[in-house]
């Protein structure tokens, strides 16, 4: 189900100097009005490879042929900002090169793809919006509400696309749990638990994730905030905190195992990240007063993140590719049958290329600019810091 789908549902609700390229004031919002491109590929930049999802985005892009133009990529590898791990350029050989000036000032794409690292996305969706380029922003937005405010403040007023990389948007599954859990399937919500857990990183990770307030919360719990609210009906929990540990090895201080509570009225949300844990059984689980949904795994690691996941000594997966929703109901509903009921969402191909391809038609103007998605993400980004106890 796309983003766009789950909203029809209705469950969803500064001058800057970087790499010799200056940023205009916030007077940039009175700029000219985003149009769409109308019925041709979308000319797209690839703006970092320094971002753990970079070679992901881009073969996404790569398999959008009918959808994007790759005209460059914006190399920052000699950037000293801290990463994950060193980007493979020769993922992106044979692909022009451009200076962020380049692209402003001469390139002026269709699209960007921001893909530098964690601590230099902001700074770049706002070079984008000051230029009134619509982009793909990577997550996590920022560790301060004012500068993503900016640059929605700025896209909104001039109607420019700004999509964040909340991937789980068009996960099938996920969705349709959220929507069956909203729309009262299995009664009145009270628990929602879910891991972001993964086994990425290597030695470097301890001191990667102490780079961010609240280390592996910061990094991954949005994305489970972003569906949870929706949920939620875009209400706000009423308390929201983290607790923050070593996972087993780490040294003492490192946060790299976290544990989130939310709580509203009647229903708590629990979500864990350890950097420890076995990635491709991340699960989901949401309780109700007549049932109970399930996902695990929540993801086919064969396929979405291209160079990563478990496999058996067969050198086959050892994870079942199929992506499979447990719905147990207390008693029928909604033409589903008292028990257990099995929805198969089969074989995800890739993490990325659904929502991109989402992202695309809205360029040409098949699909209006989702303005809710606005306020969405605002909210999205001012829970999730509260949950990295700011």
């Amino acid at each position: 189900m796309s983003a766009r789908n789950i909203a029809t549902a209705g469950i969803l609700l500064s001058s800057l100097t970087l790499a010799g390229c200056v940023c205009s004031a916030p007077s940039a919002a009175s700029g000219p009005e985003w149009k769409p491109i109308g019925n041709r590929k979308a000319r797209v930049v690839l703006w970092g490879v320094t971002h753990n999802h970079a070679k992901g985005k881009f073969d996404a892009l790569k398999r959008l042929k009918d959808d994007y133009e790759i005209v460059g990529i914006v190399d920052n590898s000699d950037s000293k900002v801290m990463r994950m791990a060193e980007p493979k350029m020769s993922n992106y050989k044979g692909y022009p090169k451009f200076t962020p000036k380049q692209v402003i000032n001469e390139v002026k794409p269709d699209l960007a793809v921001i893909e530098v690292s964690n601590q230099e996305l902001v700074d770049v969706a706002k070079m984008c919006a000051d230029a009134g380029i619509p982009m793909h922003m990577d997550k996590p937005l920022g560790v301060t509400k004012d500068g993503f405010k900016y640059v929605s403040d700025v896209c909104r007023a001039r109607n420019i696309p700004l999509q964040t990389g909340y991937m789980f948007r068009v996960n099938g599954a996920i969705q349709f749990a959220c929507k069956a859990a909203h729309d009262g399937v299995i009664g009145e919500v009270f628990s929602i638990d879910a891991d972001l857990n993964h086994s990425y990183g290597g030695k470097k990770y301890p001191e990667y994730c102490g780079t961010y307030p609240v280390g592996t919360a910061y990094l991954l719990s949005c994305h489970v905030i972003e569906y949870v609210l929706p949920l939620m009906n875009e209400v706000p929990p009423d308390f929201v905190k983290t607790w923050v540990m070593p996972a087993p090895d780490d040294p003492e201080g490192t946060p790299s195992h976290t544990f989130t509570l939310m709580t509203w009225p009647r229903t708590t949300c629990t979500i864990t990240v350890c950097s420890k844990g076995t990635q491709s059984r991340r699960h989901l689980r949401i309780d109700g007063s007549d049932g109970t949904i399930e996902i695990t795994p929540i993801e086919d690691f064969r396929k979405v993140k291209h160079d990563t996941g478990e496999e058996s000594k067969d050198g086959k997966s050892a994870v079942d590719p199929r992506i499979i929703v447990k719905m147990h109901l207390k008693k029928a509903k909604n033409g589903y049958k008292k028990g257990e009921n099995i929805i198969d969402f089969g074989i995800i191909q890739d993490r990325y290329a659904d929502q991109l391809k989402e992202l695309a038609e809205i360029l040409r103007g098949e699909k209006p600019n989702p303005q809710w998605l606005y306020d969405h993400d605002l909210l999205v980004h001012d829970v999730s810091l509260r949950a990295c106890n700011l």
